[in-house]
């Protein structure tokens, strides 16, 4: 990989992913739309007192060196087009790590415990909440996802969600959730009867609810994953007057809420296996066995992995580890 000298010129760097080689190759390779990003952009650079006049404000990002073009598709940052110009914030898309029921990332990840054994000695080790079990529908944690500005100066009120979300339709409905096919087999969500809210006091009123199986996917545009899409719900989770509890300490946004919805996986069951039977190769083939934990008694073998989130209506995205674990020894 190296950097495209883009100083005076613009340049047009494009190969075909993989996925695009091989329709080539199978005679079955179309155009049917794109998608832009600027990934690479530092919009700090630009100078808005720039001593030589406007025409040299952007100079800098303009000649900002950028990597060449790869195979692989990884774009982060996609540009959305909006008609409404009046739009003055875009929301975030974030992980709760706040409500009771939320799971809580440790080592910079998520741990989905492929059984409940491998759950039981995380929580010896480190407390529960730390993990979820793959495949569980309710009664315990799960992955929560919010929609909203995540900008303090939006304070957390109904009349807000309604000018920054609502009337300028950026209020998330549904939540694709694109996921790796070799280790997961489908996504779990919570439904449309979920409920994420705080009452007058500001403690909170979330009810997740049984998670629902998402077993309709669809190809995604990588080898072996798919997209599920799940149902967000519209939060009330707003600042109460004279309330004893803050609704920061509820949601991890800054500002207001948009959506939110409650999600777990669930894992191929040949990987399920407990202490003392025959681990399944993919295991050691894409992941690590025989690993030590800090604070955990026994070794597991580890798979790193994440899932790929975007929203409907505003377009945001979240790139989410997770790491599936299995004890081996005890």
């Amino acid at each position: 990989m190296a950097f495209l000298d883009n100083s005076g010129d613009i340049v047009l760097d494009a190969v075909l992913t993989e996925v695009g080689r091989r329709r080539m190759a199978q005679g079955n390779f179309s155009i049917s739309k794109f998608a832009l990003s600027d990934d690479e952009i530092d919009y700090s650079l630009y100078q808005i007192n720039h001593p030589s006049g406007s025409a040299y404000m952007d100079l800098e990002i303009l000649q900002t060196p950028i990597l060449e073009a790869t195979t692989q598709v990884n774009i982060y940052a996609d540009l959305k087009s909006l008609s409404n110009l009046s739009i003055l914030y875009m929301p975030d898309l974030l992980l709760n790590e706040k409500l009771s029921s939320a799971v809580k990332q440790k080592n910079n990840t998520i741990y989905v415990s492929v059984n409940s054994e491998t759950q039981a000695a995380l929580d010896a080790g480190w407390g529960s909440g730390y993990n979820v079990l793959a495949g569980q529908t309710g009664g315990s944690y799960s992955m929560i996802i919010e929609s909203g500005m995540n900008n303090a100066d939006l304070s957390m009120t109904s009349t807000n969600q309604d000018a920054y979300l609502v009337s300028t339709n950026m209020l998330d409905s549904a939540l694709s959730v694109t996921f790796d096919t070799n280790c997961i087999t489908y996504p779990l969500g919570s439904t449309s009867t979920s409920t994420f809210a705080n009452n007058s006091d500001g403690s909170s009123a979330v009810t997740v609810g049984t998670l629902s199986s998402l077993t309709s996917v669809s190809p995604s545009d990588r080898d072996n994953f798919n997209t599920a899409t799940a149902t967000m719900v519209k939060a009330a989770v707003y600042t109460q007057e004279g309330a004893t509890v803050k609704a920061s300490t509820l949601v991890s946004c800054a500002g207001i809420v948009g959506s939110m919805v409650a999600i777990n996986v669930a894992v191929d069951t040949a990987l399920t296996t407990v202490v003392g039977q025959t681990a399944d190769s993919r295991w050691s083939k894409f992941g690590s066995t025989g690993q030590t934990i800090a604070g955990i008694a026994g070794t597991y073998s580890i798979w790193g992995t994440g899932l790929e989130l975007g929203t409907d209506a505003s377009g945001a995205t979240l790139s989410l580890p997770i790491t599936l674990i299995k004890q081996d020894t005890t």
